[in-house]
């Protein structure tokens, strides 16, 4: 049974940059955007621009503090170094939990109970399988350290004691930010603004509000070509 969810793990791992965008579409597309037509509709959609937000927060700090690199070598899971500093001294897996909160965001901002509970269930299903198979890995190539490590620091809820420590011990890397996040940063505020002028549309409103929308859409798909390009040019680069 462990040899079947590492299997199924590493699988997820590498596929999980196509398969989750399909994965959140076809719950769109089964559990279609709920209309803003009332407060109820308007607290779910809120809460749910709440957590994209709070899983962005998780994803920027843990790469501004100490960034972990971590990657596929031979369609397996992989490592170079055991990353024990920065927001990962504080919870074992804080780019999953950013992930977790920003996929099930989108899913409460589009406000449909169907895709909430089912996608929530599975996302947390397929990270944990992730996590499973990224344990096995480290445990195999870090032994008693990462077993410390483990015994130390908790998996997914964050322990902040000591965060105002960990934040002065670093210089906050805002290029690696730009180059390593600056996509999924872009997608956190672009998908929202697409299922809201959806959700806008079916009640009838758009039009009210179709000039904002606009607006953030052009501002940030500039940010995100600019960002490209410095990128590219190699004049954006990180500090580390």
């Amino acid at each position: 049974m462990n040899d079947l969810f590492n299997q199924w793990g590493n699988f997820l791992f590498h596929t999980r940059n196509v398969l989750f965008p399909v994965f959140i579409l076809v719950l769109l597309f089964i559990w279609s955007p709920v209309a803003l037509t009332n407060a109820a509709s308007c607290f779910v959609m809120t809460a749910g621009l709440l957590m994209v937000a709070l899983g962005q927060l998780f994803r920027i700090t843990t790469i501004g503090l100490d960034y972990i690199v971590r990657g596929g070598r031979n369609r397996r899971i992989y490592a170079e170094d055991l990353v024990t500093g920065g927001l990962f001294s504080h919870c074992r897996n804080p780019l999953y939990v950013g992930n977790i909160l920003i996929a099930i965001g989108y899913l409460f901002v589009g406000g449909n109970w169907g895709s909430i509970i089912v996608g929530s269930l599975a996302f947390l299903a397929i990270y944990r399988l992730i996590v499973h198979s990224e344990e096995t890995f480290l445990s195999a190539k870090f032994g008693q350290a990462y077993a410390d490590f483990c015994a130390d620091v908790p998996r997914w809820m964050p322990k902040f004691e000591g965060f105002s420590d960990t934040v002065k011990g670093y210089q906050f890397d805002w290029p690696a930010v730009a180059v390593k996040d600056g996509g999924t940063i872009f997608m956190s505020v672009m998908v929202p603004v697409a299922l809201i002028a959806w959700k806008l549309q079916l009640a009838n409103q758009l039009g009210n509000y179709q000039t904002t929308l606009i607006i953030i859409t052009v501002i940030m798909t500039s940010a995100f070509l600019t960002m490209r390009f410095l990128k590219k040019s190699g004049r954006l680069k990180s500090m580390r």
